[in-house]
Order: structure tokens, then C-alpha cells, then sequence
């Protein structure tokens, strides 16, 4: 559990995140609505070419890497140790009456009007419908042109022990790691060399992109997928998916591909991101998509990188809503 920091030293973190808050935010709005084809890259160093690869079966066959949206690198500062990896916009409270459509909720505000709003996982959310009139998050759009101003981005579940708010936006999850990455906070997954350069949304085949492409003054290219992660199991290990996703299989069974074409300059890597601070370990779920188990099985085998961080939500502080990022919890494969 994350050793609780003074609300100094998060007020601190957050401004300095603040301050380069623009580049989270065009990252997030670029992700929720990334265009059908890539914005022309900047005059910058692109990610390593991949040559075309022999593959059988259902492996996609690898393209040339395609330019995406470059990234700043910010300098590591004293009180790093926050580790605010996102700030929420202005957010309202309500009480969830309904979930439909995937997209579609309708929640409850406080002043008991009642307004659909979108809903940005489009998965079963196991789990997070259980509780009757659960609070809610919304974050709030000023877009005239958006059809519904409301997006839920947390909903409050009861874990057994006590109530626990745990994010439902999906997209989140990549800005958050984005942000991470950004300052230099997640070493176990990109090591401990110099970070030149980040890109997100890499188009990496065909029909498929990479989320982030981060380069260094080592020998390796690191090639990482995003998953977000909200199931929790009773015994406090979360999992991922919730439901059979031939999605997530693909993007596992293309990482194996990278490594099998070329070898250790590449590290393909999945980080799974647990928006919820409940959970001492993480595992592919066996239980509802089987086959994506043994799939990351077998990327773990074959060299492919495997990480969890749990994330730790704050509603209402000093500090404002904000995620804090603590280190990373075990990751089964075996069982």
C-alpha cells in the first residue's frame, strides 16, 4: 500500500505536472478520438524500421513503423516520489442508475437531475455495476459540438472491506503511463538509460498500432502496450480481461512476433494498469478469456515483458483529483 505524502509535497507534484499539463491533454484527446489516419509526424527521429516478417498462423505479418505523436520528456524533480501520473479536470458527482449501450449510462446528480452520459469502456464492467446508486465521477466537457457533456471516469464499488473508487476510462490509463514514462517513473519496465524519445500510437503492422515507442542511449527499442484493468477478485489479485477480448489476444500474439523478428533490440512489453488501489497482485484472467492467459504465458516465455502498477485514486483533497503511481506488484502467468 502506497505510504500516504503530505498534501505539500502532492500539491507540489501537481503543479509541476500541471505546468506541462497540455501535452496530457492533447495525448488523452488524441487517444479517445485518434483519427483514422496519423497526424504528419514532426521532422523528429521516428522509431526503428521493422522488416517484413515471416510469420505463419494468425501473426500479423510486421510493417514499416509509422510515425506518431512525439512526447516531452520532463526532468526528473526533488519530490519525484509523488509520482502524480494524472490531474483530473473539474469532476462532478452523482449516483449511477443505469448502464446501457456500452457507451451510454445514466447517472443521478446532486441536484437530482438526471443526464446520460458516455461511458468510455466498452467491456462488462464486472463488478463495478454491483453496487445500487454507487457514486460516480463525471468529468465535463465545454465542447458545444459533443452530444453528451458528461463522461464517467469513476465509479465507487465495495470490495468486501470497504468502498473503493476505481477509474472506468480506459484511455486513461494510457495517458497515465504516458505520463509516467514522461518522468522517467517506471525503470522496471524501460530500465535505467537515458529515455531519448517517446512516441505514442505507433502504427507497427497493417492494421495495428504499438501505444508507446520509447527509445534510449541503450541498445534497446522499447515497444509497450497499455491494458486498463478494473476486475479485482476476492482474494485481492486483479485481472484482466473481464470478458473474451480477440482484441487483446492480437495485440499479445504481435509482441511475440516483434521478439521473434528481431530478437533482443526490441523489448515488446505490456504494462497492465490496475485503476484501483485495492489489489497485491495481478494475472491474466484464466477464468474469462483463457486464451489470452496462456497467450501471455507464452509471451513471457518468449521474452516478451510483462508489468502491473496499481493505481491509487484521490476524490477530494487538498491536491484535487489526482492518481498517484506506486511501484509495481507481482505479475502470475503460472496459475
Amino acid at each position: 500500500m502506497l505510504q500516504r505524502i503530505s498534501l505539500v509535497t502532492m500539491a507540489a507534484t501537481r503543479r509541476r505536472l500541471r505546468s506541462s499539463s497540455s501535452a496530457t491533454k492533447e495525448l488523452l484527446d488524441d487517444l479517445v478520438a485518434a483519427p483514422k489516419k496519423p497526424k504528419r509526424a514532426p521532422k523528429v527521429a521516428t522509431a526503428n524500421a521493422m522488416a517484413k516478417e515471416r510469420t505463419s498462423g494468425t501473426r500479423a505479418k510486421a510493417a514499416v513503423a509509422k510515425p506518431g505523436k512525439s512526447l516531452d520528456i520532463v526532468a526528473l524533480a526533488a519530490d519525484a516520489d509523488a509520482r502524480i501520473v494524472y490531474t483530473y479536470p473539474r469532476l462532478v458527482q452523482g449516483k449511477l442508475l443505469k448502464r446501457y449501450k456500452r457507451f451510454l449510462a445514466d447517472i443521478q446528480l446532486a441536484n437530482d437531475e438526471v443526464v446520460t452520459v458516455h461511458c468510455p469502456n466498452t467491456g462488462p464492467m464486472i463488478g463495478l455495476l454491483d453496487l445500487p446508486l454507487a457514486n460516480v465521477q463525471l468529468s465535463v466537457s465545454d465542447n458545444p459540438k459533443r452530444k453528451y457533456a458528461h463522461t464517467l471516469e469513476q465509479i465507487q464499488v465495495h470490495n468486501g472491506r470497504g468502498l473503493e473508487w476505481v477509474g472506468v476510462h480506459s484511455m486513461s490509463a494510457n495517458a497515465m503511463v504516458g505520463n509516467a514514462l514522461r518522468h522517467g517513473w517506471l525503470p522496471d519496465v524501460v530500465g535505467h538509460a537515458l529515455i531519448t524519445k517517446i512516441t505514442a500510437e505507433v502504427k507497427h503492422t497493417a492494421h495495428s498500432r504499438i501505444d508507446f515507442v520509447v527509445e534510449t542511449n541503450g541498445p534497446k527499442t522499447f515497444y509497450i502496450e497499455v491494458k486498463s484493468v478494473t476486475l479485482r477478485m476476492d482474494n485481492g489479485r486483479a485481472v484482466f480481461p473481464d470478458t473474451v477480448s480477440t482484441r487483446a489476444q492480437k495485440h499479445v500474439d504481435e509482441l511475440i512476433a516483434l521478439r521473434a523478428s528481431h530478437g533482443t533490440s526490441i523489448q515488446p512489453t505490456i504494462v497492465f494498469l490496475i485503476q484501483r488501489r485495492d489489489s497485491t497482485s495481478f494475472a491474466p484472467s484464466t477464468v474469462h478469456d483463457p486464451a489470452f492467459a496462456a497467450l501471455c504465458a507464452s509471451a513471457k516465455a518468449a521474452g516478451v515483458h510483462l508489468f502491473a502498477y496499481a493505481c491509487e485514486l484521490i476524490t477530494s483533497s487538498d491536491a484535487g483529483h489526482i492518481v498517484l503511481l506506486p511501484g509495481p506488484l507481482p505479475v502470475h502467468t503460472d496459475d
